[in-house]
């Protein structure tokens, strides 16, 4: 039998493209409802309940079968126990027992898997920041300080330096504002 499992970690493919991807080798699509690396029930289910010897998975991309190195190697070698290969189409690799790969070809795919993980993580903190109420990037200046630091260097009874100490606003900041 072939299966398909997927979930929302959306580097390079949402989880609706992942699953039109799949549509087309697997006879039976797994998808779990989140992207937290606990409680992947659905992973769960397909690995240790539903699978038998021979049969195939088809993920689009290895961080979203794993968020590690371990649970990928874990994974691995669960899928070479029961005789299952495992496609991962968008970097067109089949990992079963026969594999060969070349030792360049297992760090470059293994760096950019963790380079994935990282993305991910990533992304999904900076998400979980933004609906908490967190402001993403550089803190604004004070509007008041600005408009005070203009007017002295218009007055031009001041020296930058003196701006800067009255104002805490520096020289490239003032300038950028001056220009407006």
């Amino acid at each position: 039998m072939k299966y398909g499992y997927t979930r929302p970690v959306d580097l390079y493919d949402e989880i609706s493209e992942q699953q039109l991807k799949l549509e087309s080798y697997a006879d039976r699509l797994f998808t779990e409802a989140h992207s937290d690396s606990k409680k992947r029930y659905e992973l769960e289910k397909l690995l240790k309940d539903t699978i038998s010897p021979g049969d195939e998975l088809f993920v689009t991309d290895l961080c979203i079968l794993a968020d590690s190195t371990k649970q990928l190697v874990d994974i691995v070698n669960d899928s070479e126990r029961k005789a299952l290969r495992i496609h991962v189409l968008n970097i067109d690799v089949v990992i079963d027992p026969s594999s060969q790969f070349s030792f360049h070809q297992v760090l470059y795919e293994i760096s950019s898997f963790q380079s994935d993980i990282v993305k991910f993580r990533t992304k999904r903190g900076i998400n979980q920041a933004a609906k908490g109420g967190k402001q993403m990037g550089r803190p604004r200046r004070n509007d008041e300080n600005i408009k005070r630091a203009v007017e002295m260097y218009m007055s031009k009874k001041y020296t930058l330096d003196e701006i800067k100490e009255a104002t805490r606003i520096s020289r490239a900041t003032l300038y950028r504002h001056l220009e407006r």
